[in-house]
């Protein structure tokens, strides 16, 4: 006869029925609802209140730039009305003024129909980093009495126009630039003062969507704002030059946030601030945290009338808890659990235990596959080592034929390099080539065959079909030219050496597969085909890319091809057909 156990939830639903927590949960639940209504109106005025501050002290900042360009420009407009005070007198009263003002450090004076451009600065400013106007910000100087630009990171260019210098009309303008660094530490200040909770993140953003300053946030400066979901909140088509302010809440990355977001009209900017749930609400959450412990103390007074029959629940449960941690450790060895019971728990502990074989032979299997994609993919593409890795693709010695594209591209002059350099720094320059030279091949899907020294050959085609194979060999001879052009400027400041690369490429029938025994064999491309473009590579000059004629035939109408004529190849009995890949580098 077989022995029936008490199941696990009647003993659930007569412990619930002893404790009777049902009121209690009513009451907490009421009580929360309640006070919810009191906390999201009291966060969203803070909000609100908050981002207004933030966009009048932007406001502030901006204007205060431009009031003091605007008093020098007048007093530029007096002098020029007095000549008689001389230029040195001139430039000492404006240096005068300088000194006087607390928002700027240095201006540019310029007259663009005479030629002036002077700079007035204050000791230790660096007159490089004095902004110069451009046509734009002039004309909207002349339309609107000002310009303001935003010129980088935390850094903003005031044009103001100084009307009618001379007899015959030039204008002049007045370019100072505007220090928004400090907005910073203002958001910092507005952050730590007025949610003393933290969690809150402060962004300005200009009306090129740019971020001008940032607190409590991962955004850069000078980051484009336009994904960020807090300015979604802004109707759609909504303009940042109409005054415009929102407060509500947004998903971001699947957590709930409380967020308000201002536009400052007069400059087209936009000030967000937001925060998650958890921490907006924590006086609601800390509400429900403690009705949960009424709840629980009721839960308790319960389980002491019943010790026994809540004993007999909790213990085996926390018996799995504890064998769950170690599942959660890894400690699959140490895994031990009751799987004898009849009841729900029973059935549980077998799920769990089986759960645990399951998952220690998925990691070892996950393991296995990293460390093989790891060892293939310094070698192979990424398609080939996941074809590899599923099983798509035999590892089996033998071989296939198939039609590739081969190419050698080996360092010119690389013996007098060597010794003339120490083996060190050899070696890193040809780690450093071959690591960028590997990345092309895989970025046109290829496959690095081998390095021979100072040599790398790449194979398009195998052992993946790819109908555009010369077109990829060609495409990554190009950028392997492009990219020794931008890296030589680095060597040659690092080590005071330049490489050149010589390069052949030929197309054609070869025969592709793993060569070698059971125990080393190396996946490779054998026949002519390899032979035509190591030739073509040994004879090419330094900068130079070869092709034969296949791989001509192949390239189509994309790749400028010039005929070098027929060539006598080494250990060949015909001539062959060369053509030179023609692109814009530098010469050797």
């Amino acid at each position: 006869m077989t022995e029936v156990g008490l199941s696990i939830r009647v003993r659930a639903a007569l412990l619930l029925v002893a404790i009777a927590a049902l009121p209690a949960a009513a009451v907490a639940w009421r009580l929360t609802g309640i006070n919810r209504h009191a906390v999201e109106v009291s966060e969203g005025n803070l909000q609100a209140a908050v981002v207004a501050e933030v966009a009048k002290e932007v406001l502030r900042r901006v204007r205060a730039t431009e009031e003091d360009t605007k008093a020098i420009a007048n007093a530029i407009s007096l002098a020029a009305a007095r000549p008689e005070a001389g230029s040195k007198g001139t430039e000492a009263m404006l240096g005068g003024m300088l000194a006087s003002r607390r928002n700027i450090t240095a201006f540019r004076f310029e007259v663009p129909a005479a030629k002036v451009d002077t700079v007035i600065k204050k000791p230790g400013v660096a007159e490089e980093l004095v902004p110069r106007s451009r046509p734009e910000m002039r004309r909207e100087a002349n339309e609107r009495g000002v310009s303001f630009t935003l010129l980088g990171p935390g850094v903003g260019a005031v044009v103001v126009p100084v009307p009618k210098l001379d007899e015959a009309g030039s204008d002049g303008f007045v370019t100072a630039s505007a220090d928004l660094a400090g907005l910073t530490e203002t958001l910092g200040d507005a952050a730590g003062t007025r949610f003393p909770s933290g969690g809150v993140s402060l962004v300005v953003a200009d009306g090129r969507r740019r971020v001008v300053a940032a607190n409590g946030t991962s955004v850069a400066v000078g980051a484009d704002v336009t994904a960020l979901p807090v300015f979604a909140l802004l109707p759609a088509g909504a303009s940042w030059m109409t005054r415009t302010a929102v407060v509500n809440t947004f998903a971001d990355g699947g957590e709930h946030q409380v967020g308000a977001v201002e536009t400052v009209e007069d400059l087209g900017w936009a000030v967000a601030l937001w925060r998650p749930e958890r921490v907006a609400y924590s006086t609601l959450y800390d509400m429900q945290r403690t009705s949960a412990w009424v709840v629980g103390g009721t839960l308790f007074i319960a389980l002491v009338v019943g010790l026994f029959a809540g004993s007999a629940i909790t213990r085996p449960v926390m018996r799995l808890a504890s064998q769950a941690r170690l599942i959660g450790q890894r400690r699959w060895r140490e895994v031990a659990l009751d799987s004898n019971r009849r009841d729900e728990l029973g059935t549980l502990s077998r799920a769990i235990g089986q759960m645990a074989q399951d998952l220690e032979s998925g990691e070892t299997e996950i393991e296995r596959q990293a460390k093989l994609r790891g060892d293939l993919s310094r070698f192979l593409s990424k398609d080939l080592v996941d074809a590899i890795v599923r099983g798509e693709h035999s590892l089996a010695l033998g071989g296939q034929r198939r039609e590739v594209s081969v190419l050698f591209a080996d360092v010119v002059a690389f013996t007098p390099l060597a010794e003339s350099r120490p083996a060190e720094e050899v070696v890193t320059i040809l780690n450093e080539l071959f690591s960028i030279l590997s990345e092309i091949v895989f970025r046109h899907e290829g496959t690095v065959d081998k390095f021979i020294g100072d040599c790398i050959m790449a194979v398009w085609g195998a052992p993946q079909a790819q109908p555009d194979h010369a077109q990829r060999a060609l495409a990554a001879a190009e950028d392997m030219q492009r990219f020794l052009e931008t890296a030589n400027q680095m060597w040659s400041e690092k080590y005071g050496t330049e490489l050149r690369l010589a390069i052949g490429v030929n197309s054609g029938e070869a025969i592709v597969g793993n060569i070698g025994s059971d125990k080393r064999m190396e996946y490779t491309v054998i026949g002519d085909v390899v032979n035509v473009a190591a030739r073509l590579e040994a004879v090419a000059k330094p900068n130079q890319v070869l092709v034969a004629q296949r791989t001509h035939e192949l390239a189509g109408a994309g790749f400028e091809l010039r005929s070098l004529g027929s060539q006598q190849l080494t250990g060949r009995k015909t001539a062959t057909d060369v053509y030179e890949l023609l692109l814009d580098v530098g010469d050797a």
